[in-house]
């Protein structure tokens, strides 16, 4: 994820009334050179990042569009409900599928590949998900969370193989 600057406040603008002649002239001649430069039709938008920080002790999402930064607090339930919409776009996207106008709250992650493994030093056993889109999510569990959970996942795959034949 790309680093952001940091910004104090809200960026001000010079009125126009303040931009000399000179200046603004040389605004025209740019707007002029990139118009040149695009295809007719095409739409120029600035370039675009943002963050999921932590500041002061809190969380905040940070746009940042051209020059300007904007840090936005949210809460832990926010920073679900994005990362889950987030994803189900890339999803959606990937699958070649046009929802219908509106907010992307949450979609089915379909699962490629999968790995499992131990991180030792926290005895947790780990479960990476590969989905569709190109998201990984990593999975923690206690042992016996992570047999209950495997134990779970035998016993549906078995049933749905058995409803198939």
């Amino acid at each position: 994820m790309q680093s952001l600057p940091e910004q104090d406040g809200p960026e001000q603008d010079a009125p126009e009334s303040e931009a000399s002649e000179t200046e603004s002239q040389d605004a025209v001649s740019r707007d002029a050179v990139s118009r040149d430069a695009d295809p007719p039709g095409a739409r120029r938008t600035p370039p675009v990042a943002y963050a999921v920080e932590v500041a002061e002790g809190e969380l905040r999402l940070r746009i940042q569009v051209g020059p300007k930064s904007i840090p936005i607090a949210i809460t832990p339930e926010q920073a679900g409900e994005l990362g889950t919409a987030l994803i189900g776009a890339c999803v959606l996207h990937a699958e070649g599928r046009v929802p219908a106008a509106g907010p992307i709250l949450r979609s089915d992650l379909p699962v490629l590949g999968w790995r499992t493994g131990v991180i030792r030093e926290h005895s947790l056993a780990i479960l990476l998900l590969d989905i569709l889109g190109g998201p990984e999510i990593a999975l923690q569990f206690q042992p016996a969370t992570a047999i209950s959970c495997g134990r779970s996942l035998l016993e549906t795959g078995k049933t749905l193989q058995s409803a198939t034949r």
